[in-house]
């Protein structure tokens, strides 16, 4: 289908800003809208002419005349995913932001809307309760590392949490992960459905190396199935 979408961009001597996102009746508290409004206004109001953080490139300019200009970026894109047999739709957004160094970074943020026009939560459609959430979690450790060519289990664990359990397997080590705790229903936040099942996305370097840029790991109505909450949100 032809997405209907707004886009905003905004550019000046120090930045562009893009966004984008969809016009769909679904979401019909505009929960995309504002999101997306939310980081673009952020966004001009951080870089703006005459604000810290520009005045401070200037200072590093002004010291180092030889330095390279930067120019910051922030652009913001969307992906929609369609589960037909669920009658649920879901839209993946993609952010890279550009500050100076060697690369940037790049971010997803997910939305999944059911046949009711409702927005659906990882909570609605998984129960992540009395550890499932860290089993789950191994679960997609073990999805990721069947592919070798692109992740690692040094990253893959950690990413997940998994390499800061206590050899219970179930309690952190607080010292390991030099944290005072980790979320590991953060895991799923990022995630897509699809008559296949789910896929769940990860920023750039949360659990490969850098040059592998977004990740994301699929997992079959079947995988899930133990976890999956009754009645289903679709």
């Amino acid at each position: 289908m032809t997405e209907k979408k707004a886009v905003l961009a905004d550019s000046t001597s120090f930045y562009t800003i893009s966004v984008e996102y969809p016009e769909d009746k679904r979401d019909k508290e505009q929960v995309m809208k504002t999101f997306v409004l939310d980081r673009y206004n952020a966004k001009k109001e951080e870089w703006k002419i005459g604000g810290p953080l520009y005045e401070e490139e200037r200072k590093i300019s002004r010291a180092f005349p030889d330095r390279a200009n930067i120019r910051y970026t922030y652009d913001m894109g969307f992906e929609r995913f369609s589960a037909d047999s669920l009658k649920a739709v879901s839209y993946l957004f993609t952010t890279y932001e550009y500050t100076g160094g060697a690369n940037g970074n790049t971010l997803v943020n997910s939305y999944c809307f059911n046949a009711d026009n409702r927005k659906v939560e990882i909570e609605d459609i998984l129960d992540l309760s009395a550890n499932k959430d860290i089993r789950l979690s191994r679960l997609l450790a073990e999805r990721a590392l069947s592919d070798t060519t692109l992740f690692f289990k040094d990253f893959v664990e950690a990413g997940l949490g998994l390499a800061y359990l206590k050899p219970d397997g179930v309690t952190l080590d607080r010292e390991k992960c030099r944290c005072d705790g980790f979320f590991f229903g953060s895991n799923f936040r990022n995630f897509v459905v699809e008559d296949r099942g789910m896929t769940f996305y990860f920023d750039k370097y949360s659990i490969a190396p850098g040059a592998a840029g977004i990740t994301h790991l699929t997992l079959s109505w079947d995988d899930l199935r133990p976890y999956l909450k009754k009645p289903l949100p679709f």
